[in-house]
Formats: C-alpha cells, sequence, structure tokens
C-alpha cells in the first residue's frame, strides 16, 4: 500500500476512488464501488454533485495518504460508519462510534408508526430503554414538539454518545440520560405516556452468524440478550405497568421471527390493542401495546 502511495503522487480524485473499490473488491467488501465513493466524498466534503465536477482533479497527498488508511480499514471489515462518525437516521445526522450500535432503517418503521400515533395520543413524557446512540428519543422529540423523553442505557459509553447527538440536535430540554439497566436506578415521579425500546434481540445461537461488520465490531451487550432474545421483552414488559399511565402506549422494535412471541409476552402481561407491524420488506419489525 505504501508503494501504492508512492507510485500515484498526484493522481486525480476518480483515479484514487477507482483503486479504492479495486482494493475493497480483493478484499470481498460488499457494496465496495459505493463505498469507495463515499468516503472520498466525506474526506473532501463533497455532495454527490461537487464529486461529479471535480472527480478529475488533482488529489492531494495528504488527502490520498488519509483515504488509503480509510480504505484499510474497510477492506478489515470496520463499517463505514464507524469510519465516518455518521449515520443518517429520519433524515437526521446522528454521530456513532464502536459504542454503539449502527442506526438502521428498520428502525424508522417503529418511530414513524409512533409519529403517526401522536396525532391521536398526544404524547408528552416517554422511557426509551436501551438509547444507544439516543436515536430513537431524538427522532421522536424532534418530531412531536410536545414530548420529554428520559433516554436509558445500562452502558456509560452509550450515554455518552446519545449526550452528543442530544447536544448536537439541541434538545438537551426536552431528553435527559439515565444509566440504568432496564428501571433499576429509575426513580418514578408520575406515570408516562410512552415506553419504547429497541432491546438487544438477537438470539446467542443467531448472533454467532452475523456478518463480520456487525459481530466484530458493533456493540456484543446491544445485539443479544445472551439467550433466546426474547429475555427484556419479558422483563420490559412485566416492570412497564408500573411506570406507563392507564392507556399508556408500550412499542418495541422486534426481530423478523419474532412477531408472535412479543405479541403473546404482552397479551400474557395484560396490555390490549396489540398491534403487529411490517417494515418496508414485509418483514414483522413493529409491536406495539396499550396498558
Amino acid at each position: 500500500m505504501n508503494q501504492w502511495k508512492a507510485e500515484h503522487k498526484g493522481t486525480s480524485i476518480f483515479e484514487t476512488v477507482k483503486w479504492g473499490e479495486s482494493f475493497l473488491q480483493d478484499a470481498n467488501r460488499p457494496d465496495a464501488s459505493i463505498d469507495a465513493k463515499l468516503l472520498m466524498r466525506f474526506l473532501l466534503g463533497f455532495s454527490e454533485t461537487d464529486f461529479l465536477l471535480k472527480r478529475h482533479e488533482r488529489i492531494s497527498d495528504s488527502i490520498r495518504d488519509t483515504y488509503v488508511n480509510k480504505i484499510k480499514q474497510r477492506a478489515e471489515g470496520i463499517p463505514l460508519q464507524y469510519i465516518t462518525n455518521s449515520q443518517e437516521f429520519m433524515g437526521l445526522e446522528f454521530y456513532v462510534d464502536e459504542r454503539v450500535l449502527i442506526p438502521r432503517q428498520d428502525t424508522e418503521t417503529l418511530v414513524e408508526k409512533l409519529i403517526e400515533m401522536n396525532h391521536k395520543e398526544q404524547f408528552e413524557t416517554g422511557i426509551d430503554i436501551g438509547t444507544g446512540s439516543g436515536c430513537i428519543s431524538i427522532a421522536l422529540a424532534h418530531s412531536i414538539q410536545a414530548l420529554k423523553m428520559i433516554a436509558i442505557d445500562v452502558s456509560q459509553d452509550a450515554l455518552t454518545v446519545a449526550k452528543r447527538n442530544i447536544e448536537a440536535l439541541n434538545l438537551e430540554d426536552r431528553i435527559s440520560t439515565l444509566w440504568s439497566d432496564v428501571f433499576d436506578s429509575y426513580e418514578l415521579v408520575e406515570p408516562v405516556d410512552l415506553i419504547v425500546s429497541n432491546p438487544p434481540y438477537i438470539s446467542e445461537e443467531d448472533c454467532r452468524t452475523l456478518m463480520t461488520e456487525v459481530r466484530g465490531h458493533e456493540p456484543h451487550l446491544a445485539l443479544t440478550d445472551g439467550g433466546d432474545g426474547l429475555k427484556f421483552y419479558r422483563m420490559i414488559s412485566k416492570e412497564a405497568k408500573a411506570y406507563l399511565k392507564e392507556g399508556g402506549i408500550i412499542a418495541y422494535e422486534i426481530g423478523y421471527n419474532q412477531g408472535e412471541a412479543v405479541t403473546n409476552i404482552l397479551k400474557d402481561e395484560g396490555y390490549k390493542d396489540i398491534e403487529l407491524i411490517q417494515d418496508l420488506a414485509g418483514k414483522d419489525r413493529v409491536v406495539i401495546g396499550r396498558k
């Protein structure tokens, strides 16, 4: 790689990106072409239009050397979002690193459903269990102006990232953070309108089959409960009744094969109006119930 740096001094942006694409292809990385271009755009601060207009300009030595190092990181399986420390979610830009899960489009299904429900429910207070990057609390508070959230996580590292994102979007007055294992450290002031969670729901067995990008780099604690993937649904559903207003909403993201199991957990705990919602791919993704 160092030899490539020396031999390609003065090459264009486009030629450097084509080298990056080839390097990622040789490493069997998926989406090599997309990632190679996105990494360059990230380093240069270019939009897609900027890249098209300026791709034949010469690249500086410093940018080229940084690009080569970041391509190497991506070739080793480090997710693109951890290299750029950025991921878009619900139209908002979030800081992410290896202390938190990368926000995914699957979770937008949950947030979109709650925003839709708010027209009738008029949420004012909510708790987000296992907040991670803070993406659920932040996206909800950003869209629902009257909503105040408490973002809970058992990982102090995750809460540090969440606080950074909360401050970046100027939501400190409406989102507070709390270190707690589910509700253990939470002191009830008054019942809330909404409890939402995207808990670790991948079973320990399925966790072993995940892609290297996920299994090797995203926090294990946020991926699996170490058992059948249902531990936190059971725990939260049971305990949440003490913290929800009568008629309040409990809402979960679930794995594609957990719809029946989580629905039954809510039924067993006495929740009503239970709804199972599919994502854009038609897979079970969200379960919602009412106290």
